[in-house]
Formats: structure tokens, sequence, C-alpha cells
């Protein structure tokens, strides 16, 4: 594929006798062992290190041919010596990406990256603190510099090469571990029981099938750990976030992507949002028995771009959630979900 598989030095390589004896086979559930460059378990399974990332995948992302997402990494590793984290975010979005992403969503997303921190901290309390903490579909990683100081040992595992090239350049300015992993979210390469809590942000509407994605998440979450869930509602009362459309997800999925073409002129791919209660039931499903919904906080970064009736609903929302039964109805609607869960079941859907 043209890709070089040299290891940088330095900040972004693994930790020998660290996070490494906790890698296990997404094939079989093996052990690994390194050998050059390369991982292989007990059996004929391999997984490439590349630039200094594993790669235990089980199949590409499905955004992105294989090779483009190594060539992308390739290009934005050679702009991340000589980029800050943020300026690397904004080159990420001068690159070709499928489906085209407008200008105007690009400027988004960059701004959503950049501004991660402000939006963590009105969940982070339910994170926990621990041992280890793993965020499955890290993205650019503003999860794991957030955690920095509640865990001791910070994973992060995505799907998609190249956002772990970006992850290591903002890991790196903090000066902390880079400690990124290549994989599957409903494959994941780690021993079971491994992670205190085991976060997922913006992944589940991504994923073709979320409940296969949370039943790894409880599998490799110690017994007394816990699940963090933030996601994309479908039946929000805002525009869908990923192609700023109105009532998307009310419709039948099989409708959604005509209704977007018609109404902005963009491909609707790969995108699966959850209700409510289909993220409860795919919560349950993964023998989680202790699920609270959590009331969201909108902060002044979700509202740089938000319009006229947006800013009037946050408004109102910030008024609202202080009353216990309005919030429990209104908490369905709201443009994101965030869920704790737990292996024992208390009070279930309570908020």
């Amino acid at each position: 594929m043209g890709v070089s598989r040299r290891e940088p030095q330095g900040a972004g390589t693994l930790p020998v006798g660290g996070i490494e004896s906790w890698f296990r086979c997404p094939r079989c559930g093996a052990a690994v062992v390194r050998e050059g460059d390369e991982y292989r378990c007990e059996g004929t399974h391999r997984f490439p290190i590349v630039l200094g990332i594993p790669d235990f995948r089980l199949y590409e992302d499905p955004l992105i041919p294989l090779a483009d997402d190594y060539r992308k990494g390739e290009r934005l590793e050679a702009e991340a010596s000589r980029r800050s984290f943020a300026e690397l975010v904004e080159f990420y979005w001068t690159l070709p990406t499928y489906p085209f992403t407008p200008p105007d969503l690009s400027a988004r997303f960059v701004h959503h990256v950049v501004s991660d921190a402000a939006r963590i901290a009105g969940y982070a309390p339910a994170l926990g603190s621990g041992r280890a903490f793993l965020d499955v579909g890290c993205g650019a990683g503003a999860l794991l510099r957030e955690m920095r100081g509640q865990f001791a040992t910070c994973v992060g595992a995505d799907v998609g090469f190249r956002w772990l090239i970006v992850a290591r350049r903002g890991l790196q300015e903090l000066g902390m571990s880079a400690n990124l992993v290549c994989c599957c979210a409903d494959a994941l390469p780690f021993a079971s029981g491994t992670f205190d809590t085991v976060a997922s942000v913006a992944l589940l509407e991504h994923v073709p099938d979320a409940s296969a994605v949370l039943a790894e998440c409880a599998r490799v979450m110690e017994p007394s750990g816990r699940v963090f869930a933030w996601t994309s509602n479908r039946f929000s009362l805002a525009p869908e976030p990923h192609v700023r459309v109105w009532g998307v997800g009310f419709l039948p999925r099989r409708l959604m992507p005509a209704y977007v073409r018609w109404r902005r002129g963009l491909a609707y791919e790969k995108k699966h949002l959850l209700s409510a209660w289909e993220l409860a039931r795919g919560l349950r499903s993964a023998s989680l028995g202790d699920v609270r919904l959590l009331p969201p906080a909108i902060t002044a970064v979700d509202l740089v771009h938000a319009g006229r009736i947006e800013r009037l609903a946050a408004r109102a929302w910030s008024i609202l959630r202080r009353i216990p039964v309005i919030r429990r109805l209104l908490i369905p609607w709201f443009p994101v979900l965030q869920v704790v869960a737990m292996r024992h079941p208390q009070e279930s859907m309570s908020t």
C-alpha cells in the first residue's frame, strides 16, 4: 500500500510492559506478542504497526478505503511536526472527504473539535476516576486529554487511522503518553475486564450495530466499572448535526437519504442515529442493568454557530432542566443523549 511502517521516536510509541499487556487478538481473543513491526497472536493472526500505531482492525473504516486512510495519515503525520494541534485539525478539513463536506459544515466540525474541552466539562463528573480509561471512537483525542488527571492510564481507540495521528499531536502538546490503537469498535483488542470506565462519544451514530459496540464496551469494562455513552439523538427537535437538516430522524430510515438530498443536496450515508429507547435497550442487551439517562448541559461553545431558534430553545432548556418532571419529559427530544450504565441494576432510566 506504499505506507512506511517504521516507528517515530519519542512520544507516540507504546510503552513496553504498559498497555501492550492488555492487548488480545480481536479475532480469537488470544494474547499477542510484538515481533518487529507487527503484533502476532498465538494462532496465525497478524496485525501491523503503522507509524507507531498498532492496527488491530478486522475491516477498514467504512468511510474511507484502507490505502487512502493510511495515505491521509501520512500527510497528517508530515504536517504534525510543524503545526499545532488546532492547526492540524484545520488542515485535516482541507483534505478531500467522502461524502463531500461543504465549507460551512467543515467550519462547524473544526470548531467542535477544538472547543471540546468546554463541552466535556459538562459531563466529566459522570466518567468517574480510577486506574484505566478507554475512549472508544476517540477521534481527535479530546476526552483523553481531559481525563489525564482522573485516570492513571488513558487509552484511545478508533477505526479511523488518520484521526489517531491528529489525536497523537494533541497528546504530545500536553506531554501525555499516546496510548492509541486503531481497531473496530465491535471487536476491541483488549482483555476482558480491563478498564474502570469505557466511554463512547459521538460514535454510536456512525456504526451499523450499536448493540454490538456496547456489548464490547461492557466486555472490556471491569465488573464494578461503568460505560458512558454520548450520541446524537434520532428524535432531536434540533437539526440533524451532520447535515444541518430539520426532521431527519422522524422519518423511516429508508427515506432519510432522499430527504436530505432533497433538502440539502448532500449524501446521507452510514448514519444510524439512536433514540433514547433504542440506546437504553442496547445497553441492557449488553447486561448493563443500571441505565441512567443524564440531562445534558448546553455550553457557550455549542451556540457559536446556532441560529435564533436554537438559541431561544437553549435558553428555555437552561430553565426547564431544573424542574425534574419537565426535564424527564424533554430529555428524549434533546439533540444529544448522555447515558451512564453499570452492571448492577438500581433505578432504570432515572434522570
